[in-house]
């Protein structure tokens, strides 16, 4: 180690002291202890030289391992060739030897003071330590000093008897050097890099680990390379660093722990990589003590963070030691319990770092007392512990005694009431046909029987629901009754049946996030992952056949759990010592918790340090061992399903079931990456070719999620080509086809699916989902989709079975925007298809076009439920065109209602392609009638619309990018969007103005061009298709542009019949009759009407602020000013109208007072009280005072601190 000294002050001190005491004639041993690293040698080296400058004769000896079985190599080292010792052989008499050698050392002393320097005291042969510490008794009256380094450190397998513990306290002075502070450290590297930022140079401290050793090795290497920045970055590998001293310092620290600490300290490395990312330590932190909560249910609480004072405080004196060891007790004896004799018998605590930390052993020290106080008296044994109950069992959240059973993680026992939840591994104690738990909108697809699949059981049944019209093999009666089985078998069962019969082939068993259970007591001791060729684990705990057991508290999504005995299996170690370990770790600085409290590497670097060069079949073993292990216990799948991500295949049916539910609960947290790893992990398993066809499809479908989409193509293609049933088939072909139609490879797609059609000619029902698939599909490519809808018609006018309920439905969308029926046939003719029988795999066809025709309709309320229970209908993990197109249809439907927030949220998801989607256009426009026209000229500028293929979304994102650009003063462009617009819906023969009123909006722009004829043309056509479609919002579009265009008397009247037709709708239709009024209103100040106008415009004004549309709200205060109306229009409703009165009155009465209470505070007649209410509801258009504390948060103006009273 190099560089300064920092933080040894103290033991500085303690030597220079002790070093003028000898040269007074008094000596004494002093121990310096510290673990690896903390720069015992370092701090010898000091001494010795300030010995050198006072006078003292040095003698210095370092001890290493290969001496320790040669009796007296330390001293003979020590005190130089001594001709009477060169014939000594091992055995001899030690007794003589050591006399004589305690002479010899008397004869340097009388020539003057003399420093005795040992290093690494721990590794030297029994008989030198037994000579100095019995030389220890004698120098106090010799002018001799004994300075000796031992290494104090809590390792898994306990060190041998510390050199102190036969000698009395008032014969040496134990100093421990504590690891480095983070602002030690911090100096440190501002030293060696004076330019780093603050950030740099804390991950530097964070990876030094608070040892000076890896610290001053890291700046080495970091330093070592001139950088061009100046400052280097800190990497997460140590392949990086060069020459690498830092990880050649870290495996010096493994190796000098001895193999089972390397192996523990490996295994957690290894363990580590494969906990969330989310749950990362807090790299910000400080090396000091953490919050009391910072361990979950007191782990190892008192252990890991006690102040570090302790140990000063208990040895500065030398006491504790002499009540500790007065009856000369081995330290074999006094520790039976696990703890580390070496740090027992030198200073009768736990390690240097436990017991600077206040860590005893898991029952000496729960009470807090001295251990050589606890046990001086009695047998130093585990029967010997005082009578009473046990204080760590009785300290809620404690850690349990030796051989009780380990909790996943403490917790307080379950109340009575509590509802018992059976875990998903847990044996089930009656037999059930799939697990009870599905996943909210997680439908079982891939199972016979997925009618009524993904709602609950538990709700009432939906309006919808109808029974498919063709039997499934699934439903009762078809099947031989299935045997009794637990979702999950012994972990030795093989894996040529991936499933147990009673299960449906394709039923995802959603684990569900409820509190994690575990087997009641503590897995049996198991060899742990210790031999590369292990391949079952220990016995699984029997299982019960009740759901009697204390639930866990619920943790953290993908929460590590409690690592101890996970780590302690996958090692072989003992939990009490792994536990231990782990305490000691933490304190020391190396380990720190992350946000979950559970023990991480302080430092990524750190952590790859530590498993530099450990096999990677090691690394596998142990993963594997950590996913048998918490598979019994029964932690959460995701947690057991990332440690197989690291293992190669297990050849056990467990395997896959954890890494399926695992999909299954990434899936449903709509994490797509986390799922696509699961799935390519599971894939390596042995399957079947009709499984594996299933788990690609899968595969292929959540790869296209995560925009992959030449990878989802690959994996689907494949599935295609593997044998499979026929509904599974079609369900790959659907989502092949989808895959290849939104990169724009529709013919590609329509040639796939007709040939999946080919196939099933023996299944016709399926045959016509797979051509409803392609008639859907076809609307994304202009000549693909007349053919299609051509063969459509003829086929539905002449037999309209052989185009299925869905195909049907598709009919009556095309009717509609063709422009050849009314919203009331439509919805007539959607309602008796849903009322019809329809095949599953069709229905989600049916009930995505019913949806955007009941949308179209203004049947609002009945679109969104069909939307709803479409969506329920969608499994997630399977790739469908109806996905995208029912998301479509509520985005219309909350553009229709002007909740102009949501739609801005729903716009937030990115579409399946690179282009602009419908949401993408309602985003827009949304953007514009709020008023923010600078986000949405940004948001328009996303798209290049040059390489988009075309497509009926494109259509409508050039009407919103018209709106746009008709708002931001260039209605040239604006004319340009919407006449390209209806060029390309012609062509599709959409002429409906209810998809995209493109030629009102031209209406408006040539009105403002002054050509009036044209203006008149296109709104009388479009008031002519309307009254075709038929609803209010249709119609009072094309009238209010009408008469707009007219003008006069006859525009007057058309303006009226508008704003009658959109006020007297029973659907919401603001949106629509804000301009409306505007465009009345407008017409009426024209005429003269300036009082008419005016009770329009202000009409106007108070519906586009309640719709929050701004762009409207401005020009109806325009508009206002310019028919004479004086303030502004804005201050008249909302919460920014109420008078300061009105305001701390509203706010009175949303905190619970009544009107008296309201009077009597504010010295006020209750009468005045109610005016000012009736006027706050007006202003907030609100009917109850309960509806006061929204309102008022809505707009901003609620007060969060307590009213003062007036009269104070």
């Amino acid at each position: 180690m190099t560089g300064p000294l920092r933080e040894r002050d103290d033991a500085h001190a303690l030597l220079a002291a002790e070093i003028e005491r000898a040269r007074a004639g008094t000596g004494r041993l002093v121990l310096l202890r510290g673990a690896g690293g903390t720069g015992r040698t370092a701090v010898l080296e000091a001494a010795v030289r300030h010995a050198g400058d006072r006078g003292l004769r040095v003698l210095r000896v370092r001890c290493s391992p290969e001496d320790t079985p040669v009796p007296f190599s330390m001293v003979l080292h020590l005190l130089g060739p001594v001709p009477e010792f060169t014939d000594m052989t091992p055995g001899g008499d030690d007794r003589g030897s050591a006399a004589r050698l305690w002479r010899l050392l008397r004869s340097y002393a009388a020539e003057g003071p003399v420093l005795v320097a040992v290093d690494d005291v721990h590794l030297a042969d029994d008989s030198s330590r037994r000579w100095l510490a019995e030389a220890a008794r004698h120098v106090d009256r010799l002018p001799v000093l004994l300075v000796a380094t031992e290494r104090s450190q809590y390792d898994i397998d306990p060190r041998p008897p510390g050199l102190t513990q036969a000698l009395s306290p008032s014969l040496v002075r134990t100093h421990t050097l504590a690891p480095l502070s983070d602002a030690a450290a911090a100096g440190l590297v501002r030293d060696a890099f004076p330019d780093a930022s603050a950030p740099w140079t804390r991950e530097i401290v964070l990876a030094g680990a608070g040892s000076p050793l890896l610290l001053h090795a890291l700046l080495d290497d970091l330093g070592g390379t001139p950088h061009p920045d100046g400052v280097p970055p800190v990497p997460d590998s140590c392949a990086a660093l060069y020459p690498g001293s830092y990880p050649a310092a870290v495996s010096w620290w493994l190796n000098s722990a001895g193999p089972a600490t390397a192996d523990v300290a490996r295994c957690l490395a290894a363990l580590e990589q494969a906990w969330p990312a989310s749950a990362v330590p807090e790299r910000a932190g400080s090396n000091g003590p953490a919050p009391d909560g910072a361990w979950p249910g007191g782990w190892a609480r008192e252990r890991a963070w006690a102040t570090g004072a302790a140990a000063e405080r208990a040895w500065s004196n030398g006491a504790a030691q002499e009540r500790a060891w007065s009856t000369g007790r081995a330290s074999g004896q006094a520790w039976s319990t696990g703890q580390a004799s070496e740090q027992a018998g030198s200073t009768s605590q736990a390690s240097d770092q436990a017991g600077s930390t206040g860590l005893a052993s898991g029952q000496a020290g729960s009470t807090g007392q001295a251990s050589g106080q606890a046990w001086s008296t009695g047998p130093a044994s585990e029967q010997a512990r005082p009578a009473g109950p046990d204080p760590e069992q009785a300290r809620p959240g404690g850690p349990p005694r030796q051989g009780a059973p380990r909790h996943a993680l403490p917790h307080p026992p379950a109340p009575a009431s509590e509802a018992v939840h059976r875990h998903p591994h847990d044996t089930p104690a009656v037999r059930a046909r799939r697990p009870a738990a599905t996943a909210p909108g997680c439908r079982d697809v891939w199972g016979t029987d997925a009618v009524d699949a993904g709602r609950d059981p538990q709700a009432p049944p939906s309006p919808y629901t109808r029974r498919p019209a063709f039997p499934e093999s699934g439903e009762p009666g078809l099947l031989p009754e299935p045997r009794e089985h637990g979702p999950y078998p012994h972990p030795t069962e093989p894996a040529d049946v991936p499933y147990p019969p009673y299960r449906d082939p394709y039923l995802y068993p959603f684990t569900a996030p409820a509190p994690a259970a575990r087997y009641d007591g503590r897995p049996g001791a198991a060899s742990g992952a210790a031999g590369y060729g292990r391949t079952d684990p220990p016995a699984p705990t029997p299982p019960r056949t009740t759901l009697r057991y204390t639930p866990a508290p619920s943790a953290a999504r993908g929460s590590a759990g409690d690592p101890v005995d996970v780590l302690a299996e996958a090692a072989g170690a003992d939990p009490v010592r792994v536990e231990g370990w782990l305490a000691a770790m933490t304190r020391l600085g190396l380990l720190r918790p992350d946000a979950g409290g559970h023990p991480r590497y302080a430092h990524p670097l750190l952590r790859d340090a530590v498993l530099s060069g450990w096999p990677r079949p090691r690394r596998e073993a142990v993963h594997r061992a950590a996913a048998e292990a918490m598979l019994r216990r029964g932690d959460r799948v995701e947690a057991v399903a990332r440690h197989l991500l690291r293992t190669p295949a297990v050849g056990l049916s467990w395997a896959l079931r954890v890494l399926r539910d695992a999909v299954t609960v990434a899936v449903h947290d709509a994490r797509p990456a986390d799922a696509v790893g699961y799935l390519r992990r599971a894939l390596d398993e042995p399957l079947t070719d009709d499984l594996r066809q299933r788990l690609l499809t899968e595969l292929g479908s959540l790869e296209y999620a995560s925009a992959d989409t030449p990878a989802a193509i690959a994996r689907l293609a494949e599935a295609q080509h593997l044998p499979a049933e026929p509904r599974n088939q079609v369900r790959t072909a659907v989502a092949l086809g989808t895959a290849l139609a939104g990169r724009g490879e529709i013919r590609t797609a329509m040639e796939v699916l007709r040939r999946t059609e080919g196939r099933l000619s023996a299944h016709p029902g399926l045959a016509r989902t797979v051509q409803t698939a392609g008639a859907l599909l076809s609307d994304e490519d202009l000549a693909t989709r007349q053919q299609v809808y051509r063969w459509l018609s003829e086929t539905g006018r002449v037999s309209p079975e052989l185009v299925g309920t869905a195909g049907q439905a598709l009919l009556v969308r095309y009717a509609a925007t063709a422009g050849l029926i009314s919203a009331d046939e439509a919805m007539t003719r959607v309602r008796d298809l849903l009322a019809q029988p329809t095949d599953p795999l069709a229905e989600p066809f049916l009930l995505g076009t019913a949806a955007a025709v009941a949308q179209w309709a203004d049947a609002l309320d009945e679109a969104e439920r069909l939307v709803e229970r479409g969506l329920v209908g969608q499994h997630p993990a399977l790739l469908h065109p109806m996905q995208h197109a029912l998301l479509n249809t509520r985005a219309d439907i909350v553009a229709s209602r002007g909740d102009h927030a949501r739609l801005l949220a729903l716009a937030a998801d990115p579409g399946p392609g690179p282009g602009p989607t419908n949401r993408d256009a309602h985003a827009l426009m949304a953007l514009v009638h709020t008023g923010r026209t600078d986000e949405a000229l940004r948001l328009a500028d996303r798209f290049d619309l040059r390489e988009v293929p075309e497509n009926w979304e494109l259509n409508r994102y050039l009407y919103a990018r018209g709106v746009l650009r008709a708002a931001t003063g260039d209605p040239t462009g604006a004319l340009h969007d919407f006449l390209e617009c209806g060029r390309r819906q012609s062509a599709r023969e959409v002429v409906s103005p209810v998809v995209t009123p493109w030629r009102t909006a031209v209406a408006e722009i040539r009105l403002a061009f002054g050509s009036g004829p044209e203006a008149l043309a296109l709104a009388t056509e479009e008031l002519r298709l309307a009254r075709v479609w038929n609803t209010p919002r249709t119609v009072g579009r094309a009238l209010r542009v009408l008469g707009t265009a007219t003008g006069g008397r006859r525009g007057l009247e058309l303006a009226e019949e508008a704003v009658r037709t959109l006020r007297d709708a029973s659907a919401d239709t603001d949106m629509e009759l804000i301009p409306a009024l505007l465009a009345q209103g407008r017409q009426l100040l024209d005429a003269g009407e300036r009082g008419r106008a005016r009770s329009r415009l202000r009409e106007a004004a108070d519906l586009a602020e309640r719709k929050g549309a701004l762009r409207w709200l401005t020009q109806a205060g325009q508009a206002l000013r310019e028919g004479g109306a004086r303030g502004s229009v804005a201050a008249r409703t909302g919460a920014g109208a109420l008078t300061g009165s009105e305001r701390r009155i509203a706010e009175l009465a949303a905190d619970g007072r009544t009107n008296t209470e309201i009077a009597d505070l504010l010295h006020l007649a209750r009468r005045t009280v109610e005016t000012h209410l009736t006027s706050t509801y007006r202003k907030l258009r609100i009917r109850r005072r309960t509806e006061l504390p929204g309102a008022l948060e809505r707009g901003g103006h609620r007060e969060r601190e307590p009213h003062p009273d007036p009269r104070c």
